[in-house]
């Protein structure tokens, strides 16, 4: 009998999407931080994509990683124009051998989102996760016609209650109505179970 890993994987990740991420509906965010994780979450890395950027300028991106402390990441892009449409692209991946797309995948127009219900469960998590991190790029719109010095972490409170061991990536784009890049970047993360002998499948 031939085994398929990735397949069986696949099952198990869904049934925690499900749990975990499409669950958002039935619980408050604000709870959500306030509850223990059975894991460690570091942020490992932040890259910047294809700059220079046609509309902003961006002087900072870089991650500076603390022992003992959630890294610190800090961007600063100044961003000339005013924007009344905002598009949030957002992808996560898990390793396997190479990143794969898992279970986390959209788009919003933060400027609608912002005035409208927030009912869609991913992106309603996505939104408040950065209201936290950068609340000046959640604000309503007009966006724009500043320079935006985010200095922030992403703490573990913010994950969801329950994330399979191992490597993620995170990639965040954010353009113009004209689909023009305004910031691309990519967050890199590892996550590990408390314990001994924590692993990917011990969730």
């Amino acid at each position: 009998m031939k085994c398929y890993p990735q397949l069986w994987l696949s099952f198990i990740f869904a049934r925690w999407a499900f749990h975990c991420c499409f669950a958002a509906e039935m619980f408050d965010f604000e709870e959500l931080k306030n509850e223990t994780r059975p894991f460690q979450l570091q942020v490992m890395r932040l890259v910047c994509l294809d700059a220079p950027y046609e509309e902003t300028v961006l002087t900072l991106c870089r991650a500076f990683l603390r022992r003992n402390q959630p890294t610190l990441l800090r961007v600063t892009l100044e961003v000339p124009g005013l924007y009344n449409y905002v598009l949030l692209q957002f992808r996560l991946h898990y390793k396997f051998r190479t990143y794969q797309p898992f279970l986390i995948d959209g788009e919003i127009d933060i400027c609608t989102f912002v005035k409208e219900s927030k009912l869609d469960p991913v992106p309603s998590y996505i939104y408040n996760v950065m209201q936290e991190v950068a609340p000046d790029l959640s604000a309503p719109c007009p966006l724009g016609n500043k320079t935006f010095n985010v200095t922030t972490m992403f703490k573990v409170e913010y994950a969801p209650k329950s994330v399979p061991a191992g490597d993620y990536r995170m990639d965040i784009r954010v353009a113009s109505r004209a689909n023009v890049t305004l910031i691309n970047f990519q967050v890199y993360v590892a996550v590990r179970r408390k314990g001994v002998l924590g692993s990917m499948l011990d969730w």
